[in-house]
């Protein structure tokens, strides 16, 4: 029984990598050089290059993922498109369609064969297939829900210190792109990615607030967002963009404070969840038991 379940979920697990790595898109090494490597669903999407995966496999998920595109309703299809953009687009759309489609299949064909090679009742059967159904099918998203929250967490731990110096820089006479240059070489992670979009929107030649309202509305993060609304609205009013950056960075800074205070309040009433399951148990088994023990021995004496 433990081998099935072992084998099955090693099976899947295999499939589902396989997907997933055929589904990212590959960057274009110029591109890459020239600093355009710009995920987008166009270069996502793009057949690669050589090989029997790029040639053979990649073709077949884009049909199979619009395929299931065409299928699943609409609002569904924008979310998972959402969600793909604010993770920075780690697979395409219809390659991530096409791995939810496989791991679906994947778990119906292993019910099936488990349901034909097993000695298992039919309840059983049915009870682990549809649990193992279940978790090949809410697998694909849950990975690409938590890569974005784990993006998202990561821009709104990262944007106060990264304001701080880009105001830092603003202030010491340096001019806003250039120190927005300086911010993206002196931190990593999703903020400098971030960062690094706006810089190039900017260079393409959208002005400031738009730039900022797109690399916003791309992460999805609140405090970005609030953070495009006031450099526009400082745009509009005529206030220097200095101004706007150190009022943020004060504000934001406010806001991750309250946030770690808040999160510690909510420390003791999670510590009673390990506290209720493991202490509390050994402490009546300890205290309660001989008591209870002892009073039998009283009533049978």
């Amino acid at each position: 029984m433990g081998g099935i379940i072992l084998i099955g979920l090693l099976s899947f697990g295999a499939v589902f990598l396989g997907v997933m790595a055929v589904a990212a898109p590959r960057r274009q090494l110029m591109r890459k050089r020239l600093g355009l490597d710009k995920p987008s669903s166009i270069a996502s999407e793009r057949r690669l290059e050589g090989g029997f995966l790029a040639r053979n496999v990649a073709p077949f998920m884009k049909r199979a993922g619009g395929r299931v595109a065409s299928l699943l309703p609409h609002n569904i299809i924008h979310g998972v498109e959402r969600m793909l953009m604010m993770a920075n687009d780690p697979w395409s759309l219809h390659g991530f369609l096409a791995a939810w489609l496989g791991a679906a299949i994947g778990a119906i064909v292993f019910t099936v064969w488990l349901t034909a090679s097993s000695n298992m009742s039919p309840l059983q059967v049915l009870t682990l297939g549809g649990l193992f159904i279940m978790l090949c099918v809410t697998l694909p998203y849950a990975t690409l829900r938590r890569r974005v929250r784990a993006r998202q967490k990561a821009i709104t731990h990262g944007l106060p210190d990264a304001l701080d110096l880009l105001v830092t820089c603003v202030e010491a006479g340096i001019g806003v792109d250039a120190a927005f240059v300086m911010v993206t070489e002196k931190t990593e992670g999703p903020i400098a990615e971030t960062f690094t979009l706006y810089l190039r929107q900017v260079g393409l030649g959208r002005a400031r607030r738009d730039a900022l309202a797109y690399v916003a509305e791309r992460t999805g993060v609140q405090d970005l967002m609030v953070l495009a609304a006031s450099v526009s609205q400082g745009e509009e009013l005529g206030t220097s963009l200095s101004d706007v950056l150190r009022t943020q960075a004060e504000g934001l800074r406010v806001a991750r404070r309250q946030r770690a205070e808040a999160a510690a309040q909510r420390a003791p009433v999670l510590m009673t969840i390990p506290l209720v399951l493991c202490f509390m148990p050994a402490m009546a088994a300890v205290v309660v038991v001989p008591s209870v023990l002892n009073l039998l021995n009283f009533i049978d004496g």
